[in-house]
């Protein structure tokens, strides 16, 4: 794979966990809704493979993402922000993330009402 096209792998591949995480979908799972191995899946997220194109679409269907924001990630700070908190989340154990998600709210609900 060519260093250009491996860059690309490597960050799309990123993206495809990124996403699959945050749905809390397994490699297997999300292999079982395309219809594909999960080892497919293992090599498009360690962008070892590129998914072709009606693979791409696949995957932006189960995400609800349009292809584009596949392709190309997003823009928006907050997005990326909130898409790197789900995968420390992701690492955390059931009780771990409950405990965080509680305490995030009440945070936001103390600092919306200083406003």
């Amino acid at each position: 794979m060519a260093t250009q096209t491996a860059g690309v792998a490597k960050k799309l591949g990123k993206k495809i966990a990124r996403e699959r995480v945050a749905r809390e979908l397994t490699q297997e799972r999300l292999a079982e809704l395309l219809g594909v191995e999960q080892e497919t899946i293992s090599r498009f997220e360690r962008g070892l493979t590129l998914p072709p194109l009606p693979r791409l679409i696949q995957l932006a269907d189960v995400f609800e993402l349009p292809l584009e924001v596949l392709l190309r990630g997003t823009t928006n700070r907050a997005a990326d922000e909130a898409a790197d908190i789900a995968d420390m989340l992701a690492k955390l154990s059931d009780s771990d993330r409950d405990l965080i998600r509680r305490w995030v709210t009440e945070m936001c609900e103390r600092l919306s009402r200083k406003r």
